[in-house]
């Protein structure tokens, strides 16, 4: 007959997942470590992290947190890059290569991006460039048949290309 253990005296393994490793992983995903590898640098894997995360959902807004924070400090380098190429493309511009009929390279020429230089603009300038809401008013004109003939008359006359009077029917 099999002997009954009571659960807390199971025998199993210890599990890794501790707060201070916890810690540790939110530390280095502060520093700038992609999440996954935060957590593998620690010994565990993906799944008992995650696992432990889902036990203790306390812990999940401190994670996320440090997520965010790591990206800002990421995406603020590449904003200032992507600004820095926006100015240059829009008033710097680039040169391309200029060739002739026969394919051979004659010279070069100055290209400048409009597109990058509104950009720049509205961000650097707002209260002077930004979009401004455009009203378009429909209006619906009835134009008859003969009206069309005596507009069609006043802007010939206009133009000069005034109608030769017509021919008398031949009897």
């Amino acid at each position: 007959m099999p002997i009954a253990v009571p659960k807390s005296a199971k025998p199993g393994r210890l599990s890794k997942f501790s707060r201070a490793l916890f810690d540790r992983v939110v530390s280095a995903i502060r520093d700038g470590e992609p999440t996954a590898t935060a957590i593998e640098k620690q010994g565990i894997d993906h799944s008992t992290f995650y696992r432990h995360l889902q036990r203790q959902p306390e812990l999940v807004p401190e994670l996320q947190a440090a997520q965010l924070e790591r990206d800002r400090v990421r995406n603020a380098s590449r904003i200032e890059d992507a600004e820095q190429e926006l100015k240059r493309r829009g008033i710097d511009g680039w040169t391309e290569p200029v060739f002739d009929a026969k394919g051979q390279m004659c010279g070069e020429r100055r290209r400048y991006s409009d597109a990058c230089l509104i950009f720049f603009l509205k961000a650097h300038k707002p209260e002077l460039y930004h979009d401004q809401p455009t009203t378009v008013v429909a209006t619906q004109v009835n134009i008859t048949p003969e009206r069309e003939k005596d507009i069609m008359r006043e802007w010939r006359s206009r133009l000069g290309a005034t109608e030769s009077p017509a021919a008398p029917p031949a009897s």
